[in-house]
């Protein structure tokens, strides 16, 4: 028997455009996203004995069922590389479902790199991004860590340069989680009947490039297309939006198809001075959502840490 521990990181898009619907049936994307020091945290067993592969979870809102990506991630890496005995993970949940924090994908991922490791790494890098490409489109972005542009359907995925990471790294991120459920199916689906809702491809190309090259700043960079879409329909996080804003006087942004709403605190803020943005923040919302303080985790590393220190579970 072999375990392993590993952490499940979340992610925020800082630029997201859906650019068109391709041929495949999938959309067109171009995003910058940034996984944060937040998420999961997962303990894998590989077992000798036979028997079913299992999931638990701490949370009683995740299927521990083959609708999992977890689980659908075991077998798919089972089917390329055949290995014997069953695995059993054990699921930490912090990152909220439906959320537009990657949790789901970073789960699946984490799977696979942390079955690779147990069983000597007979895979690859780019045969288990194959893998996880066909578990999610989200998927390939954790197993090259750190902040990366996505292209394509979202399996496209380039690093960005490391004075970039540098100048991210130094950010922390307010996470506003409204306890919402947004479906990412039902988000993709409305572009389809929305169709003056995609970006022009060139535009949103230039936008990010001008970021990269250091021609406008993080606030100017944020984008996210999903937000029209997402508010017409649930439009208390567009009022959470525009209250948020008022508070911190800083841009709010909708990560992924949401429903969590992001800010970047202001760079050269002190202890005090967020701490009294967060006390605004809860006062203003109460107990109505939840608040997540993180920091972004820009630079490209081992894409899943070992924690040793820790015992989460």
């Amino acid at each position: 028997m072999k375990a392993i521990q590993l952490f499940s990181p979340a992610k925020i898009n800082l630029f997201l455009s859906v650019l068109g619907l391709r041929e495949d049936g999938f959309h067109e994307l171009l995003s910058l996203v940034c996984p944060l020091d937040f998420g999961d945290y997962l303990h894998l067993t590989l077992c000798d004995e036979p028997g079913d592969d299992s999931l638990q979870c701490d949370s009683a809102e995740v299927p521990t069922d083959s609708s999992n990506l977890i689980l659908q991630a075991v077998e798919m890496f089972r089917q390329q590389h055949y290995f014997s005995g069953r695995v059993l993970v054990k699921l930490k949940k912090q990152i909220p479902m439906g959320a537009g924090l990657g949790g789901g994908s970073s789960n699946a991922s984490t799977t696979l790199w942390g079955l690779n490791s147990l069983l000597g790494s007979p895979l690859g890098l780019d045969e288990v991004l194959t893998i996880a490409e066909g578990v999610g489109s989200d998927c390939p972005l954790f197993l090259h860590g750190g902040a990366v542009v996505l292209r394509g359907r979202g399996e496209l995925v380039s690093s960005v340069p490391l004075s970039l990471c540098d100048s991210l790294s130094r950010r922390e991120v307010l996470l506003l989680v409204p306890g919402l459920h947004v479906s990412t199916p039902w988000a993709y689906n409305c572009f389809r009947e929305q169709s003056e809702a995609y970006d022009i491809k060139e535009d949103s190309e230039q936008h990010l490039a001008r970021y990269i090259s250091g021609s406008i700043s993080h606030a100017e960079l944020l984008r996210n297309n999903f937000e029209p879409v997402v508010f017409s329909k649930f439009v208390g996080l567009h009022a959470l939006k525009k209250e948020a804003q008022s508070i911190t006087g800083s841009p709010v942004l909708l990560s992924g198809s949401g429903s969590t709403l992001f800010l970047l605190l202001p760079s050269g803020v002190n202890d005090i001075e967020k701490l009294s943005i967060i006390d605004q923040l809860k006062e203003a919302f109460g107990g109505e959502f939840g608040l997540v303080k993180a920091g972004l985790a820009p630079f490209p590393r081992s894409p899943l840490n070992f924690f040793e220190d820790t015992n989460p579970f």
